[in-house]
C-alpha cells in the first residue's frame, strides 16, 4: 500500500501488518518491509520526541542504516508536513556478545549526554538479542527511563529476547546479571530481515518456537515440528514482495 500526501516527498510503502496484544496493548507488529510503517507508526501513535536514537551493530548498519535514515525523513514529511523534523542520531556498535557490557552501556550513555539527549528521547534497538538487551537497559536507566522500541533482526530475538521487557548486560561473574525489566513501546518484527539469516540461525529461532509450543499444547508442537520447512519457505517468499527491508 502506498500513500502520497506531499508532492515533495516520495510515496510511503505502508505494509499490511498483524498486530498482537501483549500486556493489554497491541504492541507487537508483524509484517514484511516495515521501515516506512515503523516510522509512521512511531510519529503518529507514540509520544513526540525531540531526538530519536537508533542503535545497531556494524553488520546490520551496512544493510539497513541508510534505509532507516531515508525512511525517517520520508515518513516525517508525510506525517508532519511543514514542521521541522526532530533529530535522528545513529550509534553503531561492534557485533557480538562482547558489546553487551557495562562499559559499552556507559559509552552509549555518555555519548547520548554529549549529544544533549533529554527525557523526550526515543531509543530504537535494531538488532538481535545482544543489541536488544543492551539498548533496552540503556533506555531503562537513561534520564530514569525513556521510551524505546525493539526491531529484532533474528528469529530467536523475535520470539524470545525482544518480548517481555527483559534487558541486561553481562558481567565477569556471568551473563545477564545486571539489568532491568523495561517494556518496549513497540516490537516491530520485519520478517523480510530474516532472509539474510544463515540457516543455522533460522533453525535456532525455530527451536525456540517449537519449545514454546511443546510447553503450550501438543497439537501446536506437532504442527510446528512438521512444518518448519514450510514456515521457512513462507518467510523467504514473503520477503520477495518488495525491496524495502
Amino acid at each position: 500500500m502506498s500513500t502520497d500526501s506531499s508532492s515533495n516527498a516520495r510515496s510511503l510503502q505502508i505494509a499490511e501488518v498483524e498486530r498482537i496484544s501483549i500486556l493489554g496493548s497491541e504492541s507487537i507488529v508483524c509484517g514484511f518491509h516495515l521501515v516506512d510503517y515503523i516510522w509512521t507508526d512511531i510519529f503518529t501513535n507514540l509520544a513526540a520526541a525531540s531526538t530519536y536514537v537508533l542503535i545497531t551493530d556494524t553488520n546490520l548498519a551496512a544493510l539497513y542504516a541508510d534505509k532507516y535514515k531515508e525512511g525517517f525523513t520520508a515518513a516525517w514529511a508525510h506525517v508532519r508536513p511543514g514542521v521541522a523534523a526532530p533529530r535522528l542520531l545513529v550509534r553503531v556498535l561492534p557485533p557480538g556478545e562482547t558489546s553487551k557490557s557495562r562499559a559499552t552501556k556507559s559509552e552509549i550513555e555518555d555519548w547520548m549526554l554529549a549529544q544533549k539527549c533529554t527525557r523526550d528521547t526515543l531509543v530504537m534497538a535494531l538488532g538481535g538479542g545482544v543489541i536488544g538487551d543492551l539498548v533496552g537497559f540503556v533506555a531503562a536507566t537513561f534520564m530514569r527511563g525513556v521510551p524505546f522500541v525493539q526491531v529484532p533482526t533474528s528469529l530467536l530475538a523475535m520470539v524470545d529476547s525482544s518480548i517481555g521487557g527483559k534487558t541486561a548486560v553481562d558481567t565477569p561473574a556471568g551473563k545477564n546479571l545486571v539489568g532491568s525489566f523495561w517494556q518496549p513501546k513497540r516490537i516491530f518484527m520485519d520478517m523480510a530481515v530474516l532472509s539474510t539469516l544463515p540457516p543455522r540461525e533460522f533453525s535456532n529461532g525455530m527451536a525456540e518456537v517449537v519449545k514454546t509450543a511443546a510447553i503450550w499444547t501438543a497439537e501446536e508442537f506437532d504442527v510446528l515440528e512438521a512444518g518448519a520447512e514450510d514456515i521457512r519457505a513462507a518467510v523467504l517468499e514473503g520477503q520477495k514482495d518488495g525491496d524495502m527491508a
